[in-house]
């Protein structure tokens, strides 16, 4: 998908919620399970842009650590990305992740608290990739140069 912009000019604001179980980790971390991700965000040249769980997840479990009073989570997906359309050309575009996207959190209180700012997006966390994620489909590809997200949690 080229639009010929430079990076930097397809900002996308992501606001979503991840539903994790938690399951048996080791003394110091659980383990978590992703059981349902739906991320979006709003662009004028790609419209919306979803990235969900796909329908197969084979991605690890996620963890959550604890270390010296902080709990860092370590969250761990292989998500699928779609663009409304590029341009003036009508989508569905859907791409699947190269390799598992891994970003961490740092966060006082586990879940996080969620709820909407007065801006509309989510009081959830912080979450920064380790990594940019690469998306392809057939010979396209879909490369991130920044990868903040903000999710809040429920519980299942």
């Amino acid at each position: 998908m080229t639009t010929g912009l430079q990076p930097g000019e397809h900002t996308l604001n992501f606001i979503g919620r991840r539903v994790v179980k938690v399951m048996e980790g080791g003394p110091d971390f659980v383990r978590l399970q992703t059981l349902n991700f739906q991320i979006a965000a709003g662009h004028p040249i790609f419209g919306e842009v979803i990235m969900r769980l796909p329908d197969i997840d084979v991605s690890p479990p996620s963890t959550l650590r604890v270390s010296s009073g902080e709990l860092t989570e370590t969250w761990i997906e292989k998500p699928q990305i779609s663009f409304a359309k590029a341009g003036g050309t009508e989508g569905p575009f859907s791409f699947a992740a190269e390799k598992p996207l891994q970003a961490t959190a740092t966060m006082p209180d586990w879940p996080p608290p969620e709820g909407t700012n007065r801006d509309g997006s989510p009081t959830g966390v912080l979450y920064s990739a380790d990594q940019m994620p690469t998306f392809t489909a057939d010979d396209w590809r879909v490369d991130f140069t920044a990868f903040p997200v903000r999710l809040g949690h429920q519980a299942p």
